[in-house]
């Protein structure tokens, strides 16, 4: 159970890399793999830049392995080199060997101390844990206002040139639209810009139970206003992620928009903030109807216990690894380290087994899915993927009762009544497969495959829906 790639704040690379006088383009547009496009040159020997060369030229092809072998081979070559030492904890954090990644990061620190060597070592010290190295770490890596600010400009023209040619036939248009459009733009991302990586040594602090140091740096950034509702503003110069810690530290009895915060958070692979954000609810909430849905996503969407961070991170790069850079072998690693750490953490297990799930090795991706609902038995996604790998291995009674505990913990799932009612019919039991399709289509009118097949067995009413006994 990870998300996608935004599980740490977003921050924007500055634009040049300074090292050793060269200046060198960011990681901005490097993605996952970030700064290997700056490896080339400036005081390194040519055994040095070969090596550079060879691991970024493994990375496009998807060997990491190989690339790290390279970057070690050119930090050994030129241990001085600021980009040796980035290029080496870039590849090692991606494959979750943290600690190698701390220590390039902070040679890469002392050789260089730029933004873009302070905001990697202060990440990889809040993955691993670090607080305090992250914080500090973090508080060099703002970037000077001219960054920002050429961030803002470049957004602002991007927007203004994809403007005017839709514009172009109102002569008022381009100024009285594309212009205010161009320069709003280009302010929300300056300031969007300014504000990252303040905002994630905010979540760092609200995470660590540090709530006082984390209304200082509020107060200090000018977050704070006496008539904001923080769940409600529109108009703070902050993430809505940041926003919604603000009401649960500052306004508790008006921060019911911290579920759906919390759902997101965890989504995002964040258990740790997530179980924070969620338990304050069930204690602070003044609804019980709120209460209870912050009760139903801590049970079932949640591991059972605050797990270590380090577990948290690993978890984030096996999923990155998985998802992302398509590499479910060096995903499965990551996973087991995730493991070692938190023996009791479900969801490395869980999203072990859809690396299974996803190679068809059905009788694997089981085994992992029931080691996950061994730890936690509420873990609704292991439940529903269990499911799934017993329906592929034509065990059928097991995936029904996988599928019925499902239902348990989440009656409206549409799609467990939906796969049980296929199951049903595949084994005979017509009457209670259709009635299960009917009760998904109900819940869940966009399940086409579902509504084509009762409408071929009932045909199809003036409303263009499921016939009057297909909902019934």
């Amino acid at each position: 159970m990870v998300p996608p790639e935004s599980l740490f704040v977003a921050i924007r690379r500055p634009r040049y890399l300074w090292i050793a006088g060269c200046a060198r383009p960011s990681a901005l547009a490097l993605g996952a793999l970030g700064l290997l496009t700056v490896l080339a040159g400036c005081g390194t020997s040519r055994d040095a830049r070969a090596a550079l060369d060879a691991g970024r030229h493994a990375t496009e092809q998807g060997s990491l392995r190989e690339a790290l072998e390279h970057f070690r081979t050119a930090t050994r070559l030129a241990p001085d080199s600021a980009a040796a030492q980035l290029a080496l904890g870039e590849a090692a954090e991606t494959l979750g060997e943290f600690d190698e990644a701390l220590s390039a990061y902070q040679a890469a620190a002392r050789r260089s101390p730029s933004t873009t060597t302070w905001l990697r070592l202060g990440e990889i010290a809040d993955r691993m844990g670090h607080v305090d190295l992250a914080i500090q770490s973090l508080e060099g890596a703002s970037g000077p206002w001219h960054e920002h600010i050429w961030l803002g400009l470049k957004v602002g023209a991007a927007t203004l040139a994809a403007c005017v040619p839709r514009a172009w036939a109102s002569i008022s248009a381009p100024w009285g639209e594309c212009l205010p459009a161009a320069v709003g733009t280009g302010r929300a991302y300056f300031r969007a810009s300014q504000e990252s990586v303040p905002e994630y040594g905010f979540r760092i602090l609200v995470e660590t139970g540090q709530r006082e140091r984390a209304i200082a740096l509020a107060r200090g950034r000018g977050w704070l206003r006496d008539d904001a509702d923080y769940c409600r503003a529109r108009d703070l110069q902050v993430s809505g992620e940041t926003a919604g810690l603000l009401a649960m530290m500052l306004q508790p009895d008006r921060a019911d928009c911290l579920v759906p915060l919390g759902a997101r958070i965890a989504d995002d692979g964040l258990a740790r903030l997530g179980r924070l954000v969620l338990l304050d609810r069930v204690k602070n909430a003044p609804r019980p109807e709120t209460r209870a849905q912050a009760e139903w996503v801590l049970r079932h969407r949640l591991p059972d216990h605050e797990v270590p961070k380090i577990a948290e991170s690993l978890n984030v790069a096996g999923w990155r690894l998985q998802n992302r850079l398509n590499q479910p072998a060096e995903a499965l690693e990551a996973y087991k380290k995730a493991i070692a750490a938190d023996p009791g953490f479900s969801w490395p297990y869980h999203n072990a087994g859809r690396v299974y799930l996803s190679q068809n090795d059905n009788e694997q991706a089981l085994a992992w899915l029931t080691k996950a609902l061994a730890v936690n038995p509420n873990h609704l996604r292991a439940q529903f993927n269990l499911g799934v790998a017993a329906t592929r291995l034509k065990r059928y009674e097991d995936a029904l009762t996988a599928y019925s505990q499902a239902l348990v913990m989440n009656p409206a799932d549409a799609d467990a009544h939906a796969n049980i009612g296929w199951i049903l019919l595949r084994v005979g039991r017509q009457a209670d497969g259709l009635h299960e399709l009917q009760v998904a289509v109900r819940l869940d009118p966009n399940l086409e495959r579902e509504r084509s097949y009762l409408n071929a067995q009932f045909g199809r009413d003036a409303r263009q829906g499921p016939t009057p006994f297909s909902v019934r």
